[in-house]
């Protein structure tokens, strides 16, 4: 008997279908580009990226572990990687594959970094997906996790309420404890800005939604509150 399809995988597939990849990618960078700055990449790491969607972090990772190492990204959404594959600035070092991130197809201890960007909410066990990241990073190894959907944000707290499936509004501290208990030490936490100013498009298109009822509240977030980042690191 075929197993029913993961609901997150139904989502993002249908988010992929109607072209929001390349606007989530978009979206993301501004962050995602801090946090690669922060994982000292370099020549033969080996890195996955968890919940990758179009593959945008992943090609900059294997960029920038050219050209003894690798960089893949898995999802749970098959369009969505059929879209990361297909992209044309692929680099040789790249790969993807469709996977649930609490069954990793990788041997333990076989990763140096490991990044996941506003996924790890949408995890049915995310504890259990934490303690799978542990199992296939190697010793030394990173993991680092950025998400927008968290307590201290208040901005995020309607997304439940909106979207089809569940998802876990956790505290900053309760994920340091999270990945403490997977097993990952020197947990730290920090905020990440959007460094871009709204532009004039921007500004006059802005049409209330998403938890920002007004575009203060859209500066506030992007100054004030923002990302969550929370990293560790294994022993």
């Amino acid at each position: 008997m075929t197993e029913p399809m993961n609901p997150a995988a139904i989502l993002f597939d249908s988010w992929a279908a109607l072209g929001k990849g390349e606007s989530m990618a978009k979206g993301h960078w501004p962050m995602t580009r801090q946090i690669l700055e922060r994982m000292n990449l370099r020549s033969g790491l080996r890195c996955l990226d968890i919940g990758c969607g179009n593959g945008y972090a992943v090609r900059e990772t294997a960029r920038r572990v050219m050209p003894d190492g690798a960089a893949c990204g898995i999802d749970v959404a098959p369009l969505m990687i059929r879209e990361a594959l297909a992209h044309p600035e692929n680099p040789p070092n790249v790969d993807f594959l469709v996977s649930a991130a609490e069954c990793l197809p990788f041997e333990p201890d076989s990763l140096d970094r490991l990044l996941s960007v506003e996924a790890i909410y949408y995890m049915a066990d995310p504890l259990t997906a934490l303690q799978e990241w542990h199992r296939v990073a190697s010793a030394g190894a990173s993991v680092w996790l950025m998400v927008d959907f968290y307590q201290e944000n208040p901005y995020s707290h309607c997304w439940a309420d909106w979207m089809e499936i569940s998802m876990h509004l956790y505290a900053q501290q309760e994920y340091i404890a999270l990945l403490q208990k997977a097993g990952f030490q020197e947990v730290q936490a920090d905020r990440l800005f959007n460094p871009n100013p709204l532009t004039a498009a921007e500004q006059a298109s802005f049409k209330p939604g998403w938890g920002y009822e007004t575009l203060a509240d859209v500066v506030d977030f992007r100054t004030n509150v923002g990302s969550l980042l929370v990293w560790g690191r294994k022993a």
